[in-house]
Formats: structure tokens, C-alpha cells, sequence
């Protein structure tokens, strides 16, 4: 095993001091790359903040260890003070650069949050109302749907996870360099999208929605959302260290993120409202005072009271929902405004957490308790389920600390229940196939009376075990001798089956269902123009050229009797087939795992079949021209273009000359792993095999055998 770069270790320790005040620089600190301030406060804060520390260190060196993280933040809140803040690890493996407290990291869709403050923001300047129609504030915004169903789409449902949209348009979302007003295209694909349900139906993660806060904040202000949250939270809050990657951060201002030991290139997430953010602990952690203080941080009010209180409403409450999810119970911007391991020792708490890649973070509020904890790291398996884990740990030490709680709970541990025996006509009723956005399954009944689940994996083309062993208990549910704390059931609700997994999440004391696959009938076979497309390969021609997608440009279709599935980012059902060339989103599963869906359209290009999946388009790889001297022109569509090299028993030689100097282009295996990706003049020895080279630009190429 490679053994790790040493840890280096900032400690930023505060209590009893307002974001007003001042700090005093410890000049007693041992080591070069840390910075002391000084404690001050009460003796019983001291004693409560050294638990509350002791078990912040222990829990984040856990992480960094299993994760392989290659740095972590933390703020920890208690009441009117910023209590603790520590950094740990490298911001910068390169120069062994620790980061500090003003070290951004990308936040992910802990952004979300900031959006719900900007639409509540809206509601008290009277510029929106969040039960009036969209469209009533955005004439130009339209869908494929009758407009008498997108009409309902409120403004609430933007920030609630409830409109309908089909989900994430992840066409230049997540790039290496800034792509300007991304939330433009995100409502002119929403143009040629239907909705996945009717507006309000359920509530199911979309990102869409907050993408559209944005095109909303410009519809009646006038001004662009960054600029909006920036004069109207940022400035007045003086989070000095919250950003849009409008542009490229200086050097050093941001943690960077590594694959393995390889340093990534600054993140641009386009998704300012969704996901965009950089931030730091210290500066969310006002953002998390002013929540818990009723929308006012000492004397700047930046929401009225009862904008806080509906911001933590559940919102799920009434809608379709099978089974109630605790950790998805979303609120106005929030994931959970019942977080569960808090709730299991009584306390409330609002969450938002956020994934992208090369950073994960998290930020828990307890407002009846006063207590908040905001986690983000880097790298490695750093994700916001572990920095939950070490946010419960920190929160539930300071409950303890503070006797609102007997003793920190234990995790659960238990032992299998006793078995009840299934009759087979129960168990023939569960079998067959369920799929969520991303997963295609198979219950199975064995001669023992369990059930297996297996999962189709495309890249063998065979299924393989997910969960064995599965037996019948007396809870009414389904779990394994080795796993008893991970069980599943069933539950038919408005005529559709689904499968409920229970699971331990967080510090591991409390248990969680979730909504996690609907049942989907095999029977027949797929019509005629669909099945002839199960097979062949189409390849992505109109994303972004920095843009990690180019590492899977891949996409086809599989298909089990009449059900056809996307491989695209996993497997996703597609049907029921109204016309030779549509094949639509087809699943209705609410909280997490209905997310993302998308129709497949079949579009006819100068006599070739050409995919249109979300705002992707694909063409044919039987289409793809051989590469030959001469020029490679990007026509005025911008769409990249794919040449095939046929090299197999021997060797060949490219070179490649961007028309323009900094021309980006990409070279790929047979089996479309991409072997090497860059930009300017170069040459490329190809040997022994199939070989595909893709162009962003024009350039001139000269091929030698």
C-alpha cells in the first residue's frame, strides 16, 4: 500500500467570539503550519468544546484514514459563537501547503441551501410568490407537456424537489474551465423535455429545479444570480471566502482534489443554485448562525423568522410517498428537515449534504438545540455520507457535553430475528425485476424459501449477487444471517410495487428506509425498430471539451424481453414505446432513486439514426469515418468529430495540428477507455490494435503507417 504523505494539521479553535469580532494570533504554536487562536469564553465552554474537539479529531483522522481524503474542514457551532474550527491534511500535496480557514472547497449541492435563502429573499422583497406559477414569472419558460401541466409548476417546486422536471441536464455541467450562464440551457432543455410527473405529485431529488432559481433570480431582479447572492447574503454576512468559479481562483485559495496522487484540474460546476458553490466551514457557518437565530446574525437580518421556519417545513408531507424516508424529507433547499441521527436521541436537526466529483461535504443545523456542524473535504472517498458520520459524532458529543443526552449512543449491532416461513405464493409475488434511475435488478426466489437480488452488469452482460441469503423475519421483512441491519421489503402503493431497503446510515445508531426500486414486467418482446437498436454503439458528439464526460463517451441499449435499458451512467429503463423512434422515462419512485431520467428520441440526421438522450446527442460509431491525411472540420453545429484508426497487426503513426494552437482533441482504445487527452500538436504511435480519435477543433492530420 502506498503510504501516505504526512498529515499536516491547522487548528482555528474560537469560542465566545462573534464573526464581528477580532482574533489573537497564538504565537506559541509549534509547528510552521498551524495557527492558534485563543480560546476565550466560560470555563464550562472550554469543557464542553474539548469533548466536542477531542471527538471532531478522532472521527476526521478516521475518515482521512479510510477514505484516503487529502483534506478535510470542519466548523463546529454552538449557539451565538463559532465554538471550534480545525483543517487537516494537504490543501496542496504538491508544495505540502495545509489549508487554512479561508481554504475553499467546492460544496457541492450544499449549495442548495443558498438557493432556498435567495428564493425566501425574493418572497419578503415581494417579487415572487412561492405557490405562483413559474411561468407566470418566466413567460419564455415552456416544456414539452401540455402547457396546462408545466403551468403548475410553482416556485415552491423549484427548491422542494418536487416540479417534475426530468431531473439533472448534465450536458457541460461539471467542466475544467467556466462555461457562462449554464442555467440558460438548462430551461431551453427543458424545452424539448416532458415532465416525469405531474408538479407536486412527489418529491424526488432534481437538480434542475435550483438550476432554474437562477434563470428566476434574473427574470425579476434584473440581476445575475451570483451578483444577487452576493450583494444580499455575502457581502451583508461577510463571507469573504464564498465563490462562483466564475473564473479561475487565484492559486492556493482552494483545496485542490487528486486522483490517486494526481492533482485535478480546478472543478467548474456550473450549476451555480444546485451545486456551483465554493465555500469554507468558517464562512457557511454563518449562514448556519443566522438559520438558528431566526434569519438575523447580530445586527444584519437577512430572512425574517417565519422565512427560516417554512425553509425547515417538511414538505414531503401529503404527497406520494410509500414509505417515509427520514433523511429525505426534504425541506426549502434542505435534503431532511428530520435528520435522522438526531432524531433518534430526540433532537431535531435540518441537513444538506453534496457530492461532486473530488469533494463531499455536509452541513447539519439543530435549531432548538442551537448547535451546527459543517464538514467538507477532498479527494479520495471523501463524500457527504462521511462527513455525516463525523457530523453526528461531533453534534451528539456536544449533546452529551451539554447533558442534553445520557451517553453518546451505541451503534446498532444486531442479531438476525427469528424466521417466519413465506408461503411460495408470497414469494412468487415479489419476484421479477425492479429498476431504479441508475440500476437494474432481479429478485430471485431459492429452494430454501430466501430471496436473492441480483444486479445486471453491463460491462460482463450477466448478473451478478447484490444481496443473498434473504430471509423471511418476524419484522415482516427480508435480511441475511451476516447482515442483519440491512433488510428489505415490499410495498404496493397506487398500483406500483416497490422494493424498501433499511439500512444503518451516519455514526450507525439509527436505521433508514429508502424508496429504493420499482417493479418493472418483462413480457414479449421489444418492437422492431427498438430491438435492432439493442447492440450497436452510439458515441457523444456535443459536450463540453474540458469536460469528464469525454472518459465515458459511450452509449448503447440492453434489453431484457420488452424492457430496454440506457447505458448511461449505469442502466436506465426506458419505454413504454409510443412511436418507432421514442422510448420514455417510465419510472415513478420518490425520495432519491427515481432521479434522472430521461426519454430516449431517436433524431434523423442526413439518413442516420442519431440518439437524443436528455441533451446529449449520440451518433452512430458504424458512422464514424476512417482517419486519413487532411483537415478535420468542426461544422457550425460545434459537434465534435470521432475517426476511427485500424491498426490492428501493425503500427501507425498520427500527428495532429490544431488550426487553432490551443486545439483540444482525445485518443481512445477499442474498447473506448481513453489512453490520452490534450490539447496543441502532437503525435501518436498507434499499435496492435482498434484506436478512435476524437476532435473539439479543426486540425490537420498526417497519417503514416
Amino acid at each position: 500500500m502506498k503510504k501516505r504523505a504526512p498529515m499536516a494539521i491547522m487548528p482555528i479553535l474560537m469560542a465566545g467570539l462573534l464573526f464581528t469580532g477580532g482574533c489573537t494570533r497564538d504565537s506559541r504554536t509549534s509547528s510552521p503550519n498551524a495557527t492558534m487562536i485563543m480560546l476565550a469564553g466560560t470555563l464550562s465552554s472550554h469543557i464542553t468544546d474539548r469533548a466536542v474537539i477531542g471527538e471532531g479529531r478522532a472521527s476526521v483522522h478516521e475518515i482521512m484514514e479510510s477514505t484516503g481524503a487529502s483534506s478535510v474542514s470542519v466548523a463546529y457551532i454552538d449557539g451565538k459563537r463559532l465554538a471550534w474550527a480545525e483543517t487537516f491534511g494537504l490543501a496542496d500535496k504538491g508544495s505540502m501547503t495545509a489549508p487554512d480557514a479561508d481554504t475553499m472547497y467546492c460544496i457541492g449541492s450544499t449549495s442548495k441551501v443558498m438557493a432556498a435563502v435567495a428564493v425566501m429573499k425574493l418572497v419578503e422583497m415581494n417579487l415572487v410568490s412561492l405557490d405562483t406559477s413559474l411561468k407566470n414569472y418566466i413567460p419564455l419558460f415552456e416544456m414539452a407537456s401540455p402547457q396546462s401541466e408545466y403551468d403548475k409548476v410553482t416556485v415552491r417546486m423549484l427548491v422542494n424537489h418536487s416540479s417534475g422536471f426530468p431531473g439533472t441536464d448534465e450536458r457541460n455541467a461539471s467542466t475544467a474551465s467556466p462555461v457562462a450562464d449554464f442555467s440558460a440551457q438548462v430551461m431551453e432543455t427543458l424545452g424539448t423535455q416532458r415532465l416525469k410527473h405531474t408538479p407536486g405529485y412527489m418529491h424526488v431529488y432534481c437538480n434542475d429545479g435550483f438550476t432554474m432559481v437562477e434563470q428566476l433570480v434574473l427574470a425579476v431582479t434584473g440581476t445575475s444570480y451570483a451578483e444577487f447572492l452576493q450583494d444580499t447574503i455575502f457581502t451583508p454576512l461577510g463571507m469573504d471566502n464564498t465563490k462562483f468559479p466564475l473564473d479561475y481562483f487565484p492559486d492556493g485559495s482552494f483545496a485542490i482534489s487528486y486522483t490517486g496522487e494526481t492533482p485535478r484540474p480546478q472543478l467548474f460546476l456550473n450549476t451555480f443554485a444546485s451545486g456551483g458553490l465554493y465555500s469554507t466551514p468558517t464562512d457557511m457557518a454563518k449562514v448556519a448562525m443566522m438559520l438558528m437565530e431566526g434569519g438575523a446574525l447580530g445586527k444584519v437580518r437577512i430572512l425574517l423568522e417565519a422565512s427560516v421556519n417554512e425553509m425547515g417545513t417538511d414538505q414531503t408531507i401529503g404527497t406520494f410517498n410509500p414509505v417515509k424516508a427520514l433523511s429525505w424529507s426534504y425541506g426549502l433547499g434542505w435534503d431532511t428537515v428530520t435528520q435522522p441521527g438526531l432524531g433518534a436521541v430526540g433532537v431535531t436537526a435540518w441537513q444538506k449534504g453534496g457530492d461532486v466529483p473530488g469533494y463531499g461535504s455536509v452541513m447539519t443545523v439543530a435549531p432548538e438545540a442551537r448547535l451546527a456542524v459543517i464538514v467538507m473535504g477532498a479527494s479520495g472517498g471523501f463524500t457527504s455520507s462521511k462527513a455525516t458520520l463525523i457530523a453526528e459524532r461531533i453534534l451528539l458529543r456536544a449533546l452529551k457535553a451539554k447533558k442534553r443526552i445520557d451517553a453518546m449512543p451505541e451503534p446498532l449491532s444486531p442479531s438476525p430475528l427469528p424466521e417466519k416461513i413465506p408461503s411460495d405464493e408470497f414469494l412468487d409475488s415479489l419476484t421479477g425485476y425492479y429498476s431504479n434511475y441508475n440500476t437494474f435488478l432481479r429478485v430471485e426466489k431459492q429452494l430454501d424459501k430466501s430471496l436473492t437480488i441480483k444486479k445486471y452488469d453491463s460491462g460482463i452482460g450477466d448478473w451478478i449477487d447484490l444481496q443473498t441469503g434473504l430471509k423471511f423475519r418476524d419484522d415482516d421483512r427480508f435480511s441475511s444471517d451476516d447482515n442483519p441491519s440491512r433488510s428489505f421489503s415490499f410495498i404496493t402503493s397506487e398500483g406500483r410495487q416497490y422494493l424498501i431497503a433499511r439500512m444503518p446510515l451516519g455514526y450507525g445508531h439509527y436505521r433508514d428506509d429508502l424508496v429504493y426500486a420499482q417493479r418493472v414486467a418483462a413480457a414479449g418482446a421489444l418492437p422492431g425498430p427498438w430491438a435492432g437498436r439493442v447492440g450497436p454503439k452510439w458515441l457523444v458528439v456535443n459536450e463540453h471539451p474540458e469536460s469528464e464526460k469525454w472518459e465515458s463517451p459511450l452509449m448503447r441499449f440492453h434489453s431484457v424481453g420488452d424492457l430496454l435499458f440506457s447505458e448511461w451512467d449505469g442502466l436506465q429503463a426506458v419505454g413504454p414505446f409510443t412511436d418507432p423512434d421514442f422510448a420514455g422515462m417510465m419510472l415513478l419512485i420518490p425520495q432519491l432513486e427515481g432521479r434522472d431520467l430521461n426519454d430516449a428520441v431517436i433524431e434523423n440526421r442526413e439518413g442516420q439514426e442519431w440518439i437524443r438522450f436528455g441533451s446529449y446527442l449520440y451518433r452512430p460509431l458504424s458512422t464514424v469515418g476512417v482517419l486519413s491525411d487532411g483537415t478535420i472540420t468542426i461544422g457550425p453545429d460545434g459537434f465534435s468529430e470521432w475517426k476511427s484508426v485500424d491498426a490492428v497487426g501493425m503500427t501507425i503513426t498520427a500527428s495532429v495540428t490544431p488550426l487553432d494552437p490551443g486545439g483540444r482533441w482525445s485518443v481512445y482504445d477499442g474498447d473506448f477507455q481513453q489512453i490520452e487527452a490534450g490539447e496543441g500538436t502532437q503525435s501518436f504511435t498507434l499499435s496492435d490494435g482498434m484506436y478512435y480519435l476524437l476532435f473539439h477543433d479543426s486540425a490537420y492530420v498526417d497519417v503514416e503507417p
